[in-house]
Parts: C-alpha cells; sequence; structure tokens
C-alpha cells in the first residue's frame, strides 16, 4: 500500500494489525489532549514491532563485546606461553586487567551517559574498545597485552550498561521488562561465539615475521584482532538508529523526539508519518531529570553533591545489612565463577597435554594431572629457562570445544533461571544453585575422566551464571525504587573486584598443588551458601 494512497480506496491492512491500530488510538482518547501526551504514551501508541526488531538485531554485534572482552586472553593462553613467556602469575594477571579496567570506571561512564547521550557513549565506548581488541593482536610482550586488556575495560563497562537502557527506551511499558533478561542471553552467547572463533583461528598454522623475529603476527594474534571486528561492525549496525527519545526528552528536544517516535509508528504500522496521532510531548514525569541534569550542567562539583545525596540512603538503616549481604554474595560468587571460567581453557589444555609427559600412572585425578603438570616455586627457575627458547605449544582443539560446551551450558541456565523464578523464590534458587556448586566444585578434585570433568565444569559455570541473574532480580525486589540503580551498580563492581581478586590469587595458589585453589573456591561458595540464608523472602517484597 502507498502511503500516498487515496482515502477513497479499500484499507489494505489486514484484521489484526487494524485491530492493533485501534488498541493504540483508544489509549490516545484517554489522555486529556489527545495531540499532547508524555514518554510512556508516546512509544506504546508508536508500538512494538519491526522497528524494535531490526534495533535488537542490530545490537548483537556490538552487545558480544563485554564477553568476548572478558575472555578472549583465555583462549590464548596456552598458545601465547612461549611468545610471551608467561608465568602462572601473568596468565592470572591477563585475566584479571579488564575487571581492574572494569571497576576503575563503573560510576564515571553512567554520569557520562546521563550527560552527553546514550547513543554517543555506545557508540564512541564501543569503537574504542574495538579499535583497542584490533591493537592487541599486535602486542609483542606481555606488558602491552596486559596495558590493552587494562583500556578494553576501561572502555566497555560503560557501553555495556549505556546499551541496555538504550535498547529498553525504544519499549514501552510491558516490554521493557523483557528486555534486561533478553539482551542479558546474548550477552551471555557472545562467550559462545568467543570460544568457537577461537576454534576457527587460533589452531591455523598462520604466522607474519617481519625484521628478524622482531615483529611476529600470529594465528592467537590474528585472534585478539578480530575480537574486535564484531564490536565495530555492531557500532556500524547502532549508527543507523537515532538517540534514544527518552533522552532527547530530558534535554528539552521533544521536536527530535515526536520525529523519532513518528518514525518509530511508521515502520510498526506501515502507515504514514502523518497518522502518527501525537502531535507534541509534554512529560512533567520527567522533569525530575531534568533538573537533575542541569545541576550536572552547573559543574561537576554540583554533580557529585547530588551523585552523593542519591548514594547515602543506601549506607543507612535499614538498607545497610541488605546492601552488604548482596555485595558480599556477589563478590564471592562471581569470584567462584569466573575465576574457574576463565582458567578452564589454560586446565583443560593440561589435561590434554598430560599423555604427552608420558608419566606412569593409572587413572590419575583431576588434581594429580595438575600437580604433575604444573612446575611448582622450586623449580620455576629452570622452567622459565626452558620455554624461553620453547616452540610454540600444540593447543588440542577438543580443549576449544570443551569451552564452547561450557559456555552454552552457561546460557542454558541464565535462560532457565528467568523460567524458574516463576515458581521458586530468589532465596531457594540460590541456595539449590549454590549447594549443588559447591559439591561439583568438590567432587572435581578426584575427578578421574576427561568426560566428568567436563560436566562437572559445565555445571559449575552454569550453576553460578544463574545466580548472578537471581541475585540481581531478588536486589530489584527488596530495594525501592529510588536506590534499585544504585544497588545493582554497586554489586556489579563489587562482583568485579571479586573476578579480579579470584584471577589473581587463582595461579599463586596453583603453584602449591591442586587442591588449595580448589577448596579456595569452595570456601567462597560455601560463605554464599550460608548467606544464602540471610537473604530476605521475595514474596513480601514483590509488587
Amino acid at each position: 500500500m502507498s502511503y500516498n494512497e487515496p482515502n477513497n480506496k479499500p484499507n489494505k491492512i489486514d484484521v489484526p494489525k487494524k485491530k492493533e491500530i485501534q488498541q493504540r488510538e483508544s489509549i490516545i482518547e484517554d489522555v486529556p489532549n489527545a495531540k499532547i501526551a508524555d514518554f510512556e504514551t508516546a512509544i506504546t501508541v508508536a508500538g512494538t514491532g519491526k522497528y524494535q526488531y531490526l534495533l535488537i538485531l542490530a545490537i548483537i554485534p556490538a552487545s558480544w563485546a563485554s564477553s568476548i572482552d572478558t575472555a578472549n586472553i583465555s583462549m590464548i593462553l596456552a598458545s601465547a606461553e612461549c611468545d610471551l613467556e608467561l608465568t602462572l602469575f601473568h596468565k592470572g594477571l591477563l585475566n584479571a586487567m579488564i575487571y581492574v579496567g572494569m571497576v576503575l570506571s563503573g560510576f564515571i561512564w553512567g554520569f557520562l551517559a546521563d550527560v552527553k547521550g546514550r547513543k554517543k557513549i555506545i557508540m564512541y565506548g564501543y569503537m574504542a574498545d574495538g579499535i583497542c581488541n584490533v591493537i592487541s593482536g599486535f602486542s609483542q610482550n606481555f606488558e602491552m597485552l596486559a596495558v590493552c586488556k587494562f583500556l578494553s575495560g576501561l572502555l566497555v563497562s560503560g557501553p555495556y550498561a549505556t546499551l541496555m537502557a538504550y535498547c529498553s527506551e525504544f519499549y514501552g511499558d510491558k516490554g521493557r521488562t523483557k528486555i534486561p533478561i533478553f539482551v542479558g542471553f546474548i550477552v551471555s552467547f557472545g562467550c559462545i561465539i568467543n570460544a568457537a572463533l577461537a576454534w576457527l583461528i587460533i589452531p591455523q598454522p598462520w604466522s607474519i615475521v617481519l625484521w628478524d623475529g622482531a615483529f611476529v603476527y600470529n594465528s592467537w594474534r590474528i585472534f585478539l584482532s578480530l575480537c574486535g571486528v564484531s564490536t565495530l561492525i555492531g557500532v556500524i549496525c547502532i549508527s543507523f538508529f537515532p538517540e534514544s527519545p527518552k533522552f532527547l526528552m530530558t534535554q528539552n528536544r521533544n521536536e527530535d523526539a515526536l520525529k523519532i517516535f513518528k518514525k518509530i509508528y511508521s515502520m510498526n504500522t506501515g502507515l504514514s508519518k502523518d497518522n502518527y496521532p501525537i502531535h507534541a510531548l509534554n512529560d512533567v514525569n520527567l522533569n525530575r531529570t531534568t533538573t537533575e541534569q542541569l545541576k550536572c550542567q552547573n559543574g561537576v562539583k554540583a554533580s557529585l553533591k547530588n551523585g552523593i545525596q542519591q548514594i547515602k540512603p543506601i549506607f543507612l538503616k535499614p538498607y545497610l545489612s541488605r546492601i552488604l549481604l548482596f555485595v558480599t554474595i556477589q563478590f564471592c560468587g562471581m569470584l567462584g565463577l569466573n575465576t574457574l571460567r576463565l582458567w578452564q581453557p589454560q586446565l583443560f589444555a593440561t589435561l590434554d597435554n598430560f599423555p604427552n609427559l608420558n608419566i606412569n600412572i593409572t587413572n590419575p585425578t583431576f588434581c594429580e594431572i595438575l600437580d604433575i603438570s604444573i612446575p611448582s616455586n622450586a623449580n620455576k627457575t629452570a622452567v622459565l629457562e626452558v620455554t624461553s627458547n620453547c616452540e610454540n605449544i600444540v593447543v588440542p582443539n577438543s580443549m576449544y570445544i570443551d569451552t564452547i560446551l561450557v559456555s552454552a551450558s552457561s546460557s542454558i541456565f541464565i535462560l532457565s533461571s528467568s523460567i524458574f523464578v516463576n515458581f521458586l523464590q530468589h532465596k531457594y534458587l540460590l541456595t539449590i544453585a549454590y549447594g549443588c556448586s559447591l559439591l561439583c566444585l568438590i567432587s572435581l578434585i578426584w575427578s578421574t575422566s576427561r568426560l566428568t570433568t567436563l560436566i562437572i565444569t559445565c555445571l559449575y559455570v552454569g550453576l553460578l551464571s544463574k545466580t548472578l541473574n537471581v541475585i540481581i532480580g531478588a536486589t530489584v525486589l527488596v530495594f525501592p525504587t529510588s536506590l534499585r540503580a544504585m544497588a545493582v551498580s554497586i554489586e556489579m563492581i563489587t562482583g568485579r573486584v571479586g573476578s579480579m581478586t579470584g584471577n589473581l590469587i587463582f595461579p599463586i595458589l596453583l603453584e602449591y598443588g591442586c587442591i588449595a585453589p580448589i577448596i579456595n573456591l569452595a570456601c567462597f561458595t560455601l560463605l554464599c551458601l550460608l548467606l544464602t540464608y540471610f537473604v530476605p523472602s521475595t514474596r513480601k517484597h514483590a509488587v
């Protein structure tokens, strides 16, 4: 149907779509002035359809960035060990550097997103992160790679959180609640993409050597560079979409926001933009946000003062005990999850290389293999002398396949959490998940089968991945609306501190034997299980 078709021609809109349009028109009838509406009414009338589906498709490549950035180093550690002369602590430090950057930039990005706009932060943040990933592939030493991962952490944490808000602001009130779960699932899928890309690239014998070996660009370096390409593709896709209409309204740019609503309406209904029934926007609910924006424009000092006033109530009774409880659980949970998740490729590569050592032992356990394969403090110097002249380690394809399976299990458990939370309280889900993950971790010590080790790892990583979403869901329910965003933000920053801490401690303990780091992770998981007893009942707080 042409947009300029005369009115005397029959309407070719099918019955279901006609009913949908009538429902939107009925919403307008409830507004005192049909030509003026607030944000919620305007976005509801614009509808949900083709525009939002295209937006979801556009954000997919960029949304993978946080997962790929945190996990890509773990995929190259075994291959880069000789090239960069990596010790166990070097490997732990490389895994931790991105979390250091994320923690240091955690509060800054939220402020910038409210001042500069959602789209600018997403575009420039992801673009810089993508370029940083491409450059990291050209690293010729440990120091340069560590700096690149630190910068990547600084850059990627802001756009990820902003992307969630940006996408949600193109949906009405009903559809908006589903966006965090859906985007969270897409993000977790990025770990699968990361492992699959590593499987395709790293085993290849590709290598570019210049200046008598002073510059080497081989397969694992190519993999690191390609990790930034998907992010840059995502930036290009998002560039075709406008700024968030809600943000524009907070800036008193209602005319620009109205043009966006008209475009959404036209794409979703197939009708002309002129048919959009709202002619002006007037959202009194955003006056508070606009006032805060003016404060931000008056200077950083006023902004910080305003921010402190918002944070202060969360550290007073009755919320202080709750935030300390949830923060401690998140710290311990993310420490356990991201330590084993990021060390899993290295550990499985060690298991695969064990037969090459020609050790005469029958049915060795997981810990026996690690104790024999990994050098202790006593002979570390001798090992370093060997690695300085060693040839590149050939990592079996099975290690990459196992990582894909572990990542897939994580995505499945995250998706299942949104289903089970409808039947069980968050408290009971956490108890079951932490209890089962603790049993899995302890049983890992005596695992004698590679398949058993893989299954145990999948269960442990999957269960703890599930708890991250569940604990955030519980936080949203037990804190008032004015404190929810800040509570979740503090939790995530503390959790990243846990991830950083775990990856630094794990290699140090691993040098003293396998049981020490496993028991260390078990203690943190046990603490999560015990603290779950004090989690408030979410039914009492549910609205």
